[in-house]
């Protein structure tokens, strides 16, 4: 099986792909839903077990449906840490590999898993989350 490879003339598009990434990761914790809004692309698509959610409006109503359920956003007490990033950029659409552990105030682990994402770079150049595949 050969690796998919980066080549360097994509490695700032990369950084900018992992700085969203992040600061979807910190707005998850410590943002608005409006604000993780601002990062996704209009016809997002976000799968995980349990659900399946299409188009912005949607999307985001299923991350307000987390945060009232616990697992996300200001009062959790909850943090998502977003580790191993790979990217590889191919045009104006992009795939990313990711780790994550979901972790309490109390120092514990409360699920681990992966993200698989596709982003696509939208108006000014800004890249957007188009789809992320939630596995735990």
């Amino acid at each position: 099986m050969q690796l998919p490879q980066t080549d360097q003339k994509d490695t700032p598009d990369a950084l900018r792909i992992v700085n969203v990434l992040s600061m979807f990761a910190r707005m998850a914790d410590e943002g608005s839903v409006a604000q993780m809004g601002e990062l996704l692309a209009d016809d997002v698509e976000w799968h995980m077990t349990g659900a399946a959610w299409r188009g912005h409006a949607e999307v985001l109503e299923g991350l307000r449906e987390m945060r009232a359920l616990g697992h996300a956003g200001p009062d959790s007490g909850n943090r998502h840490i977003v580790t191993n990033q790979e990217v590889y950029v191919e045009g104006e659409v992009a795939r990313a590999f990711s780790s994550f552990l979901l972790v309490s105030g109390a120092p514990s682990i409360l699920v681990t898993g992966s993200y698989r994402d596709e982003l696509r770079r939208g108006e000014e150049g800004r890249w957007l989350l188009a789809k992320r595949d939630v596995s735990v």
